[in-house]
């Protein structure tokens, strides 16, 4: 069965089910957040919050690329690309 893909601007919701912390870094928070959206379906999301603590982005992603995606930051870092 494939995965029915959130998009912005659908009118649902998202609830927060788990918090892990954030980063400051230049005046902006970088928060990790596992959410649930309204259709039900579970991500984690980075979410990007400027200097006054207003929302600005997010980037959502499925909880089976984490592995993956810890790979490529360990492959940036050890490449000297940040």
């Amino acid at each position: 069965m494939k995965q029915k893909t959130w998009r912005p601007g659908q009118g649902k919701s998202t609830v927060v089910l788990a918090d892990y912390g954030d980063v400051n870094h230049n005046g902006r928070r970088y928060r990790l957040v596992k959410v649930r959206t309204g259709g039900g379906l579970v991500y984690f999301a980075f979410r990007l919050y400027n200097a006054d603590g207003h929302f600005i982005k997010a980037f959502m992603f499925e909880p089976e690329i984490r592995g993956d995606l810890i790979a490529l930051l360990e492959r940036s870092i050890k490449d000297n690309e940040l």
